[in-house]
């Protein structure tokens, strides 16, 4: 096996680093590094140093090209009108299809529609720049009824952006206006992947969703909970382009080709023109471009047997050539994870496949492929999910085999309906039954007991995990020599998703745990014999499920939902079955209406009876007391900030108690609900504070003093984009002398009393 040719890695490495520099929006920073990169390269010049010259060379002109770039970007035209926040009129062109971002508790739905300025005009001085920028609003009709390559014209607030974005602004748009359609190019690349979502038209919904995902990158029609799915069991690259996409369309090509009896020559040359096919088809944006970029680089390697020779030198210079042409890619955690998965296949699967001398080739590409992929891109994934994915690399290897049938027949499906829709039927309906394995092992995999493991996101955790993932590389090829090792190690991998381990010393003794549910809100109060209750249920149902299991809770007599808000409510459905859920207390205010409404007849169709918090109500279920301290009957003309401060402020507030442990858990509310409570309810006293609305900033002072807590827990979601919980609100805690945990950093935290002391632990080991 040759050694790995690694003299475009320092080429590689000073053209990402430079990038990187460049696109900070620091421009003395991408100054300095130039001109270090320029008296190093005449340095190394001078001695005879080619290789140096080589690399300071790229690394200048990536400096330079990129620092311009993002000052022209940002301090010139539209960048610089951005400043202003003023109402804009503004010639835009469509460059990409529309996201939808659902609600979210009081956030309302988005849409992002990515755009490319021809003219803006605001407060009567007009800029005409080439710049990229992003139109957003709540209207997803007035957005999503654009097509790509379409002049429109929009009024609506300019508004900056990050200085290392790679846009010039964001415009909120009011009105939207076309001007004139699309060109030939861009109409027809429209109608082609149009045409593909007419001929899985005869699928099942989740099979129309994933074929036009899977094979162009269209993810319009894939809902929250298939994203939930696919995220669990690592299968997320199925569900956007990647460098396997084009891989698959290749080979489609190259055995057309074959068959019709082109040579060698032939077929390079319809390889180039199938990569300029694929990236037209699913747009040129920044992540298809880095796709292709790492399509090419295996198929290059896959020429000559994944030798890594080969593959890390075409890796190298793929990754020189997209930090020169899209400096900004390089910021992009997709970037990395394309390029740590490429390095992993390329640096080990040569080796691993070797060893397995009794299996065939195709078997152990199938193994070692997925399995370097997870090892080399575990920590990366893990600093985004704060999870581990036990079923990862079986999820890949049983989705193996569908991907890659699917992926053609879609490509084809595509090619044949855009000429007539019928003739594309056909291949559509076969791709979505491809797809369709896929989707049970992603249901099959994200249901798993023990499918992710929560890992703690800090440097040491990550180092670990990657000493951890470097660890298992060493001895895969152990394994992969001998066939019952390596069919143990599979039973292994099997048993290790479906059994959790218990956390060390969890829970031990509690009376309340405020469960680590991410963004979003969930208590449970200890009533004995392995019962609880439940107070809100947290914005997903498999965070709750494993909270519960994890505390041996077997029974919820009563559950209480403080709003109707997703965060607070959505993750109801784990306890509506198997746990004995007689009885739920509910807002007052049915507000969302919709939501409401349907979370009030699923408990009903479950047989629970559903009553409105009435102040001065208590409930005794065993060892617990639920004592309901203010339901506020809000107007719509109350809580006066808008329809989310009146949902908030309806919250039901109510103190749990246990074994002698109080606690205050308070939902949402803002200022306004908590200076009512205090006016409707002066005694407050508790030993537990749950922060009101996560720990947002918008708290009252006197409020928190009422309560005379000794510990304030924050419930939110670790990197959250709301900043919960907030300075403002941890430094109230600790000025009243409160003790503070979250459930961000903490995990989950179980609290227990024991005289005129509080003992707290948490799942990621926090103990008090």
């Amino acid at each position: 096996m040759s050694s790995p040719d690694l003299r475009m890695v320092p080429v590689a490495a000073g053209a990402v680093i430079a990038a990187a520099i460049a696109t900070a929006g620091h421009r003395t920073w991408w100054v300095f590094l130039a001109a270090i990169s320029l008296c190093l390269g005449l340095l190394a010049l001078l001695r005879g140093h080619v290789a140096v010259t080589i690399v300071a060379l790229v690394t200048l002109t990536v400096a330079v090209t990129a620092g311009a770039r993002q000052e022209a970007l940002h301090h010139t035209g539209v960048g610089a009108v951005s400043e202003q926040r003023a109402m804009t009129t503004a010639r835009v062109v469509i460059t990409g299809d529309c996201r939808v971002v659902a609600a979210k508790g009081p956030r309302p739905q988005l849409a992002f529609l990515p755009a490319r300025t021809v003219q803006v005009t605001t407060r009567g001085h007009t800029v005409s720049q080439r710049a990229a920028i992003t139109l957003s609003g709540n209207d997803t009709d007035l957005l999503c009824h654009t097509a790509v390559g379409q002049h429109v014209e929009v009024t609506g607030r300019l508004a900056p952006v990050r200085p290392t974005d790679s846009q010039a602004g964001r415009i909120a748009v009011k009105n939207l206006t076309v001007l004139t359609q699309a060109n030939w190019l861009d109409a027809r690349v429209n109608h082609i992947r149009d045409a593909l979502v007419q001929a899985c038209r005869f699928s099942p919904q989740r099979q129309r969703a994933l074929v036009p995902s899977l094979v162009v990158g269209d993810t319009a029609a894939v809902d929250s909970q298939m994203s939930e799915e696919f995220r669990a069991t690592a299968l997320t690259h199925l569900m956007a382009v990647s460098g396997a996409n084009l891989a698959s369309t290749m080979t489609l090509l190259w055995w057309s080709g074959s068959w019709l009896g082109l040579r060698r020559g032939w077929l390079r040359v319809m390889s180039v023109l199938g990569v300029v096919l694929f990236v037209l088809i699913c747009r040129s944006e920044p992540s298809v471009m880095r796709a292709a970029a790492m399509g090419i680089v295996a198929l290059s390697a896959a020429e000559v047997s994944f030798d890594r020779s080969a593959g890390i030198r075409s890796l190298a210079v793929a990754m020189t050539i997209l930090a020169f042409a899209d400096p900004w890619l390089v910021r992009s955690i997709g970037f990395w994870l394309s390029v740590a998965a490429t390095a992993g296949i390329l640096w080990w699967s040569t080796r691993w496949v070797k060893v397995m001398q009794w299996a065939t080739q195709p078997v152990a590409m199938a193994l070692v492929v997925p399995w370097a992929a997870q090892l080399a891109t575990q920590p990366l994934v893990t600093s985004l999910s704060h999870s581990v994915s036990v079923t990862g690399l079986l999820a890949n290897l049983a989705a193996a085999p569908f991907v890659g049938p699917a992926t053609i027949l879609g490509m084809s499906a595509a090619i044949a309906a855009s000429l007539w829709v019928p003739l594309g039927v056909p291949a559509g309906w076969l791709a979505g039954w491809c797809v369709q394995p896929v989707l049970w092992i992603a249901h099959v995999g994200a249901t798993a007991p023990a499918g992710q493991l929560q890992w703690p996101v800090t440097p040491l955790a990550l180092g670990v995990l990657a000493g951890i993932c470097l660890g298992l590389a060493w001895i895969t090829p152990w394994v992969l020599r001998r066939w019952w090792a390596t069919i143990l190690a599979l039973i292994g991998v099997v048993l290790a998703s479906i059994i959790r381990p218990p956390v060390p010393g969890w829970p031990g003794e509690w009376q309340v745990v405020v469960c680590d549910v991410g963004q979003g809100s969930a208590t449970l109060v200890n009533a004995g014999h392995g019962a609880a209750v439940l107070i809100d249920a947290g914005p997903e149902s498999q965070p709750l499920h494993d909270c519960v299991a994890d505390l041996h809770v077997n029974q919820i007599p009563l559950v209480v939902l403080s709003h109707y808000h997703a965060d607070h409510v959505g993750g109801i459905d784990a306890v509506l079955t198997g746990f004995g859920v007689d009885q739920a207390i509910v807002s007052d205010l049915d507000s969302p209406v919709t939501t409401a409404k349907e979370l009030q007849h699923r408990m009903s169709e479950h047989g629970i009876e559903v009553s409105r918090a009435a102040p001065g109500e208590i409930r005794t279920v065993g060892e617990a007391t639920v004592e309901v301290l203010d339901s506020p009957l809000i107007e719509a003309e109350e809580a006066g900030s808008g329809e989310s401060s009146k949902e908030n402020d309806s919250s039901v507030l109510v103190r749990a108690s246990s074994g002698g442990l109080r606690a205050l858990v308070t939902g949402d509310i803002e200022p306004g609900g908590q200076q009512a409570a205090m006016r409707r309810h002066p005694d407050l006293g508790c030993d537990v504070l749950v922060m009101p609305h996560h720990g947002s900033a918008r708290q009252d002072r006197r409020f928190w003093t009422a309560t005379g807590a000794r510990l304030a827990v924050a419930s939110a979601g670790l990197d959250n984009s709301y900043g919960h919980p907030s300075a403002k609100a941890l430094n109230l805690a600790r000025e009243l002398g409160m003790q503070t945990m979250r459930t961000d950093r903490d995990g989950s935290i179980a609290i227990h009393s024991s005289g005129d002391s509080l003992a707290t632990r948490g799942t990621h080991g926090a103990m008090g």
